[in-house]
């Protein structure tokens, strides 16, 4: 009863819970380092998030309709590179146009913040337009590393933990970005005089 327990908690609370940390994680990552170097809180950086994953969901739409896929992967992997330079390209549009101004003028910390907030505004805006305000699934690839009936049939106990390819994808991502970040930081001559 007590493993059974234990699994129960490891595939309602502890598994779903690590996936969604592990996406926290990125995010809360890149709000930090912007923060640490420039000294700027931007309210935009979660709406950028939502416009590099608005990119990779057109651009897998876009290569399963080409019946391009990355089995037993999911197709979604090959758009990442794409999501992330027009997510970069993105940025620096925005550093150039919006930013760049208000820094040539000694804007105030104030100043600079009420423009992100108005930047997640248009960026939130834009992809609601683009790809809708709803959900937007699409399955390809093997979904489950383990299924609940196949843990249960490989281990005898009568609750089965599930593991999906997109939660393992996920935490390995998150662990991998953290742990370049850290290393990038420590042990590079650019990360070192940016820590500076």
């Amino acid at each position: 009863d007590f493993v059974n327990a234990l699994v129960l908690l490891a595939n309602f609370l502890i598994v779903p819970a690590l996936t969604y940390g592990s996406q926290l994680a990125i995010g809360a990552l890149g709000v930090t380092v912007v923060y640490s170097v420039l000294r700027f809180s931007n309210f935009a950086h979660g709406e950028t998030m939502a416009f590099g994953t608005m990119i990779t969901i057109l651009c897998t739409w876009g290569l399963q309709s080409m019946d391009v896929t990355l089995h037993p992967l999911p197709t979604a992997l090959i758009a990442m590179p794409l999501s992330i330079l027009g997510t970069v390209l993105l940025l620096l549009l925005l550093d150039k146009t919006v930013y760049q101004y208000h820094r040539q003028r000694k804007a105030s910390p104030v100043t600079l913040l009420i423009v992100s907030i108005g930047l997640m505004f248009v960026i939130g805006g834009l992809v609601r337009f683009i790809i809708g305000p709803g959900d937007q699934i699409f399955f390809d690839g093997v979904r489950f590393v383990i299924s609940a009936r196949d843990f249960k049939k490989a281990t005898g106990l009568n609750e089965g933990l599930a593991l999906k390819t997109t939660q393992l994808i996920t935490v390995f991502i998150a662990f991998t970005v953290v742990l370049i970040t850290l290393w990038f930081f420590k042990k590079t001559r650019t990360g070192k005089s940016m820590r500076a």
